[in-house]
């Protein structure tokens, strides 16, 4: 087995776990926000899992927050939180019981903690 077939494996052990671990926690069925990162674009996704349906997606790959600097660093997964934040209030997906935090195969630091903190300064439950 090489170098990135080793990563890869790694990666998705890593998501596994992570997934396994909020199907536990997550008894009183609350929706789930998930956060990518992609080579290019990071994107955010509100998922109920009872139904298996995608209730609000939002990326930097769209003009809003689109712009001519990179698109992939933390200042724009700031951004990317803000409106995340304000697109929950204009869909009336608000819940004051809160949501769950899927961060995926990511370690939560850097994009991915400055992600949820935002979110949090503007009063997502999480």
């Amino acid at each position: 087995m090489g170098y990135a077939e080793k990563i890869m494996e790694l990666r998705q052990r890593r998501k596994k776990r992570v997934r396994l671990k909020l199907k536990e926690v997550n008894r009183r069925g609350l929706w789930r926000i998930y956060f990518h990162v992609s080579n290019r674009y990071l994107y955010a996704q509100l998922i109920d899992d009872t139904t298996g349906r995608t209730l609000a997606t939002l990326s930097t790959s769209v003009p809003p927050l689109k712009t001519g600097e990179t698109v992939k660093n933390k200042e724009a997964a700031r951004k990317l939180a803000e409106q995340f934040a304000q697109l929950l209030k204009q869909k009336n997906l608000w819940r004051p019981e809160g949501y769950v935090f899927d961060r995926g195969n990511r370690l939560y630091h850097g994009r991915v903690k400055t992600f949820v903190d935002t979110l949090r300064e503007h009063g997502v439950k999480i």
